[in-house]
């Protein structure tokens, strides 16, 4: 059985390092470059996963991860908040977002296989 992921980054480059990394895992992966996006997609693509960047343009994955959350079609799917090494992860965001858990970029494969 395929898993869906959605992955929320602005980077090209985060989004292609997601893609080979979960490709031999079974999984297929939609790509939005920001929480509006991807809020857009969700009604469709049904995620079971999404990884989503903190900083992003017109919505942040702190809103994003909340508006998931607080929605009771969606509020059971994990979420996981993504950061950069010199973007620290606001504790107190990721917590009242009801985030699942937090990886900071760049990552070892392992570690977001393991994660996910």
């Amino acid at each position: 059985m395929t898993r869906k992921l959605l992955l929320a980054d602005d980077s090209v480059t985060i989004q292609k390092v997601v893609e080979l990394v979960l490709s031999g895992e079974g999984f297929e992966i939609r790509s939005a470059n920001n929480g509006e996006e991807a809020l857009a997609v969700m009604p469709e693509f049904r995620p079971d996963i999404v990884l989503s960047d903190i900083e992003m343009p017109v919505m942040d994955g702190y809103k994003l991860c909340k508006s998931i959350k607080t929605d009771p079609d969606t509020r059971d799917i994990p979420v996981i908040l993504l950061a950069g090494v010199f973007e620290p992860i606001n504790e107190e965001l990721a917590r009242d977002s009801g985030a699942d858990e937090r990886i900071i970029k760049t990552f070892e494969s392992k570690e977001l296989i393991g994660k996910i």
